[in-house]
């Protein structure tokens, strides 16, 4: 089994990523991901993700995502970077395993259960199931080194 140590966890993200993500009652969709040092702190990273969702005849990234990794002693905390929810802290993370970090939140009624696992130097995934009175769905996806 791989395992990583919390403070190690910053470097190991840092560079690009290609993604493969599996939407239920959806699909899949593909992209990039990119995590660069926050000039603000050495302990934020800045995360970017282009992906393409499915429209017809349509070949380039058209849905894009924003987030900040603050890294904790037992794992880090993302915040939105974009949109109206900009600031706001997202999910916290902390190791369950040597490999796995997980989250839970409640955002109202909606129940957010969250896994990062990484599996070697150059694959992780993250996996999402969230269950609330309107909301059933999960989301995997898997990130491979660029």
């Amino acid at each position: 089994m791989y395992a990583i140590e919390a403070k190690a966890v910053l470097s190991y993200f840092l560079g690009d990523w290609k993604m493969h993500r599996v939407i239920s009652d959806f699909g899949e969709i593909t992209g990039r991901a990119t995590f660069r040092l926050n000039g603000e702190s050495d302990q934020r990273l800045d995360y970017k993700e282009a992906v393409m969702l499915p429209r017809l005849g349509e070949q380039k990234a058209n849905a894009f995502r924003e987030y900040e990794y603050r890294m904790t002693d037992a794992g880090f905390d993302i915040f939105f970077s974009d949109g109206a929810t900009k600031g706001q802290l997202f999910l916290s993370f902390v190791f369950a395993q040597a490999s796995i970090l997980t989250s839970h939140h409640l955002c109202i009624q909606d129940h957010y259960d969250a896994e990062f696992v990484f599996l070697s130097d150059d694959e992780f995934e993250l996996n999402f199931t969230v269950v609330g009175p309107k909301k059933d769905y999960s989301i995997q996806t898997r990130f491979i080194r660029a």
